[in-house]
């Protein structure tokens, strides 16, 4: 047989069949490639050849500080600069069809969240924003919350008790809550309230963030309809490099972090990075402390011009304490507040290991098709103390209190906490194939289509435990010995396990006169099997056997409440952008949402799991690029509907409650970019109207309709720049400042059957910082010593609370459900929800970071 084959094609064969990665892209590169040996030609869709489409090949200039030219010499930087690829590219950065966003300016022409393919952001008809690697260097953001304060319509929910004694658990996009974010186009979970989420996100191999706002289901799958945070981290270099930083601030904060990258091999085809950070910081409140590590290798084999694989590894481990911010009162007007250092909580240790592994592979075809798999695994795991997660203070000191329980002690005033050692464990799979091609169907008819198909998997198990004997100090009256917490028994046991399957088609159409089309739909089927211990009736201390005589523990053996919900829907986005000038576009979109609510809680009063919610958004708006591309922005406004939101119950761990409907609307404003070589500006504000639109009357503890969504402030805005000297003396020298404004969260007065509840909103604040560094050589080191100083004026702020009267229904003395009312309270207490979570006060960071 292979005396029929050429000597020279036979030498063909062989050389393409060791440059296959595997079997799906060698068919797919014969069936989309120039034909070979023994092959017809077939016919094509279109004689012309594909139009430009971007960038320089449409005609338009590049900015010369805001995008960089990719290389063309096919070395290895070419692999993926075709309009074809998803994410950073073989050096790290964002690029489409040459042009490559400029990692040392604000502005970010070049985007790949929205479609999924890396697009100019003037041509996409859907609101994005990233917030680049000079900005997170200039604010040395060492947080996500400090990093998204760049972004407008973005927000964070709570803290303190309200997020297990977390900083923030959750980020509000346009007025929903979201517990996941994405990590190079990959989801990352938090179960519930029972993982650190976002708020342990490590900052220190994060080359930029990118926001897609309103649904992503088409895309992305099963996610919020608020939008979704995708952080793009640090890619192989193909120069080598090397950086220690070393930064120091207030209260005993230390942070090392080392950054290598560089050529394996001297033809540097193969590259790796690896980014190491260790951080030891105290508080500003008492038993405060925050220890993370984290280690990331990357490597990148360019296997030729056209095929790269990519092999990641990420372990982190996070540990500090919980504070549940308590604040006694006297009634329910007088707060006993000691300052913002005062802690009463009790030392509450919180550990979270975090393991990451992710592969990629990517091949293209030719100049205009190509395909992309990644395989991703995450295991999480943690265990927490949670005391002080149920509080109550015994007052027998005041005549006529309505909180005096002898046990504690009959002549003091004690302050009485339990614990609820919880231990869960959290495991990701899940596969993405994304094929990606360029053609035409006529000669005004240019297509950028996106094919693909994800499948996802999710398991959790946790448990808790619960004090037979609560701990007591003595607030006021006569000195007695503290009591720990003594006799934890098992309490409640949950675990959950979904599969989620999508396929999904998309593409986006130039047509004439600047006219852009961009459509799609996904099929999502979501299978999810729940479990949780009946602790009121079966099993643990308080249960209906136990009551009886008979007591048995609640764990994963005894698991007695079982659901599973199957459902399956068809989620479209369609948009339509039209570009009149170079400078402007106008753009509208209609998108749907349908996301799980992976919380392996039931609804209450029944053993049915958390139902999806499903989100519609109809959106408008104006994007603008000035200055040679150099200066972005853009003005939307936005319809957001969601249905069943869960409101979780007070100390119920197996329990929610349903909102029947929110709705989410207003006007955001984004800029950001130079001004002029040097001057960098980032802008962002919105206005964000989030109502309860549907609710259920027999729950009087959920929002009634009309209440704003919780922790959704109603103005959010942040002003940001920065300006450095590149000519004489100054040389080297960059001085910059930020505002950042946020508004008051509204309290809505009326319960579910009409009554009037009094309380107050959370007070707006706005905090200044201001920042200075200068980078100079040292034989060949680069050496930047910097200096940020955040809330420059020690502005005290509360970022939910504020010390004012607690909520209470004087209809109803004996209260709702929290933290929508409490009881009526004579005497000192304790608020069911402690939501005085106070803000950090003034800063200081220094690092000096040397490069070679």
């Amino acid at each position: 047989m292979n005396s029929h084959i050429p000597s020279a094609k036979r030498g063909e064969l062989r050389l393409a069949l060791r440059s296959c990665a595997s079997i799906l892209p060698c068919v797919l590169s014969a069936a989309l490639s120039t034909p070979t040996f023994g092959q017809q030609t077939l016919p094509t869709i279109d004689v012309t050849t594909p139009k430009p489409r971007i960038g320089r090949a449409a005609g338009r200039p590049a900015a010369p500080s805001a995008s960089q030219t990719a290389p063309t010499d096919g070395g290895v930087g070419v692999v993926g600069n075709n309009g074809t690829e998803i994410g950073p590219g073989n050096n790290g950065q964002i690029c489409a069809n040459g042009i490559c966003n400029d990692p040392t300016s604000y502005a970010a022409p070049i985007g790949s969240l929205g479609a999924k393919v890396n697009t100019p952001v003037m041509d996409t008809p859907v609101t994005t924003k990233m917030v680049t690697r000079q900005m997170l260097e200039d604010q040395q953001a060492i947080t996500l919350d400090q990093a998204l304060k760049n972004v407008s319509g973005v927000a964070f929910a709570g803290g303190g008790d309200a997020a297990l004694g977390n900083a923030f658990t959750q980020i509000m996009l346009r007025g929903f809550p979201t517990q996941n974010y994405f990590r190079d186009g990959f989801r990352v979970d938090s179960f519930g309230l029972n993982f650190a989420g976002s708020s342990a996100v490590e900052m220190a191999n994060v080359e930029s963030i990118e926001v897609l706002k309103g649904p992503a289901a088409i895309l992305y799958g099963a996610v919020e309809p608020g939008g979704i945070v995708n952080l793009n981290t640090k890619q192989p270099l193909d120069k080598p490099a090397f950086s220690i930083q070393q930064q120091v601030g207030s209260y005993a904060a230390f942070r090392t972090t080392l950054d290598s990258t560089g050529p394996v091999t001297p033809d540097k085809d193969v590259l790796y990075r690896f980014v190491m950070s260790y951080e030891n910081d105290g508080s500003f409140r008492a038993l405060g402390y925050n220890r993370n590590i984290m280690i990331n290798p990357v490597v990148r084999w360019n296997i030729d011009s056209n095929t790269w694989v990519r092999a990641s590894a990420q372990f982190q481990q996070n540990n500090f304490n919980q504070d549940m911010y308590w604040t006694p009162y006297f009634g329910m007007y007088t707060p006993l507040w000691l300052g913002r250092s005062f802690n009463w909580g009790p030392k509450s240790p919180y550990n979270q290991q975090q393991n990451f592994t992710e592969f990629t592979w990517h091949h293209d075809f030719n100049k205009d098709w190509s395909i992309q798999q990644t395989a991703f695994m995450q295991l999480l795991r943690n265990d927490w103390a949670n005391n002080g997660g149920f509080g109550f203070i015994s007052d027998c000191l005041t005549p006529g209190s309505t909180s005096c329980f002898s046990f504690p002690s009959s002549n003091n005033v004690t302050l009485n906490w339990g614990a609820f050692p919880s231990d869960n464990r959290q495991a990701e799979y899940a596969t993405t194939v994304n094929l990606v091609g360029h053609f035409n169907t006529s000669e005004q008819l240019n297509h950028t289509l996106l094919s693909g198909v994800d499948y996802y998997r999710y398991n959790f198990r946790g448990q808790n435990q619960l004090p037979l004997n609560y701990s007591s100090s003595v607030i006021f009256g006569a000195p007695q010995p503290s009591t720990p917490v003594s006799g934890l028994v098992p309490y409640s046991a949950t675990e959950q396990y979904a599969d989620n399957l999508g396929v999904y088609l998309q593409d986006q159409i130039k047509l004439p006169y600047g006219v852009t089309v961009l459509g799609g739909a996904r099929y999502q089927y979501i299978n999810s099997r729940t479990g949780a211990t009946d602790n009121a009736a079966f099993c643990g201390p308080y249960s209906d056997n136990a009551f009886a005589g008979l007591l048995i523990p609640c764990n994963f053996d005894t698991i007695t409440k079982r659901g599973q919900s199957i459902s399956q829907r068809v989620t479209p986005r369609v948009g339509l952008l039209w570009r009149p000038l170079d400078w402007v576009s106008f753009y509208g979109n209609y998108a749907e949402s349908y996301s799980p609510n992976y919380n392996g809680k039931l609804v209450s009063g029944t053993n049915d799991p958390t139902p999806p919610s499903a989100g519609a958004q109809m959106e408008g708006g104006v994007k603008f690029s000035w200055f040679d591309g150099r200066i972005q922005a853009t003005a939307a406004y936005y319809h957001l509907v969601k249905t069943n939101i869960p409101i979780g119950i007070p100390n119920d761990f197996t329990h929610v409650m349903l909102i029947g409907e929110g709705r989410s609307q207003g006007p955001e404003l984004d800029s950001q970019g130079e001004i002029i070589p040097g001057w960098n500006v980032n802008l962002a504000y919105a206005n964000t109207d989030a109502i309860t639109t549907k609710s259920n009357p027999f729950y009087l503890g959920v929002p009634a309709v009309g209440a704003p969504i919780p922790f959704v402030p109603r103005n959010v805005g942040s002003l940001s720049s920065s300006y450095e000297f590149r000519n004489g003396e100054l040389k080297g020298l960059r001085l910059g400042a930020r505002y950042d404004y946020t508004g008051y969260l509204p309290f809505y007065h009326y319960a579910n059957d009409g009554t009037y509840i009094y309380g107050q909103s959370t007070p707006g604040y706005g905090l200044v910082g201001i920042f200075g560094a200068y980078e100079f050589n040292v034989d060949k080191f680069k050496v930047t010593a910097q200096l940020n100083v955040s809330n420059l004026f020690d502005k005290t702020y509360f970022t939910t609370g504020g010390l004012g009267p607690q909520a209470f229904d004087a209809s109803h003395p004996g209260g709702y459900a929290v933290p929508y009312t409490n009881p009526m309270q004579v005497g000192w207490n304790l608020p069911g929800y402690n939501y005085n979570v106070v803000g950090a006060p003034r800063i200081l960071r220094g690092s000096i970071k040397v490069s070679f």
